[in-house]
């Protein structure tokens, strides 16, 4: 018990997202992130995001940077709050969070009948994924972690957290879950029967060596070749849905078609995510990785001359 009671995850998904269930809605995601802009700056990452936001953004600004560390947690702080939702409220209370801008991208391309491998990113709201989908009235496989008695590095609490996600968001994708460590047969057999396949462009930890580097913005990133592979194997279609936050319980999925071979599509999907990063930073889930994750391509610089007022204006 003593361990659970230092477990932040534990206050969280035990006792403070369940408390919160009983508020209206607006009210639950509103107290959310007040207590994640809160606690923002005591965080044990408080310190890796602002120097994430200084690479990427060029220059320090003390207040711009403190802004984002604030508002990067309030997003997190409600992420885990659409986490419970999406494992206790009604589908289609959930559902209706979600709005969606071009998602005819998708439907016609799975129409083809080729496979569709559906990219996203650590960005935004990225679990409401599966609501969206469902709203859209398309049932997808997806790709995750590995978050089950395999994943030894994970904590008790952490692989719970993490499975009783992954059940969820089957839940409402519809498709098969696949996690990293199962075999890459399964992959390939969904996208070979014409279906949709959900992908996290930039997830970068891989027990595979191969890695590919594409621009993201005035830098570059590097991620294992999977992805590539599995489209070359198949010869799926690419189209990129990213989850935007839109303030409070909304989410918009925007969709974006994706041309060429796939390395070229993967290059594109890059380009967008890395505009929507540079526009709003505190949405993309790696930026306390940045460091680690991100090479600037020449002398670090705002990839945008309006970046600092743009940020500051949006994340206040």
């Amino acid at each position: 018990m003593k361990g659970r009671l230092g477990d932040p995850l534990w206050w969280r998904y035990r006792l403070g997202n369940p408390l919160l269930a009983g508020l209206p809605l607006h009210w639950q995601y509103g107290c959310a992130e007040l207590w994640g802009r809160w606690r923002a700056n005591a965080a044990l990452d408080a310190e890796a995001i602002r120097r994430g936001v200084t690479m990427l953004l060029g220059r320090c600004d003390t207040e711009r940077d403190e802004t984002i560390v604030r508002a990067y947690h309030g997003l997190q702080s409600r992420i885990r709050l659409d986490d419970h939702r999406m494992a206790t409220a009604t589908m289609s209370d959930v559902v209706g969070q979600v709005t969606l801008r071009d998602a005819d991208i998708l439907t016609r391309a799975a129409a083809q009948g080729r496979g569709l491998i559906i990219l996203t990113a650590h960005y935004g709201r990225l679990g409401m994924i599966g609501p969206a989908l469902r709203r859209l009235g398309l049932s997808s496989a997806f790709l995750s972690a590995t978050v089950d008695e395999r994943a030894t590095a994970l904590s008790p609490m952490q692989r719970w957290v993490g499975y009783r996600n992954g059940q969820s968001l089957q839940r409402f994708a519809g498709g098969q879950w696949i996690m990293a460590d199962d075999p890459t047969v399964r992959l390939r057999s969904v996208l070979r029967r014409g279906e949709p396949l959900i992908i996290v462009m930039d997830a970068f930890s891989s027990h595979s060596p191969q890695r590919e580097t594409y621009r993201f913005g005035a830098g570059t990133l590097s991620i294992p070749t999977g992805i590539v592979r599995l489209a070359q194997a198949t010869g799926a279609l690419f189209a990129l849905a990213l989850l935007h936050d839109v303030g409070g319980p909304r989410v918009e999925m925007r969709c974006s078609d994706l041309a060429g071979s796939p390395r070229e599509a993967l290059q594109q999907a890059f380009d967008i995510v890395a505009q929507a990063v540079w526009t709003e930073p505190w949405q993309w889930w790696l930026l306390p990785h940045a460091a680690t994750l991100w090479q600037p391509l020449g002398p670090t610089r705002s990839a945008w001359p309006d970046a600092a007022t743009t940020n500051r204006r949006h994340a206040t």
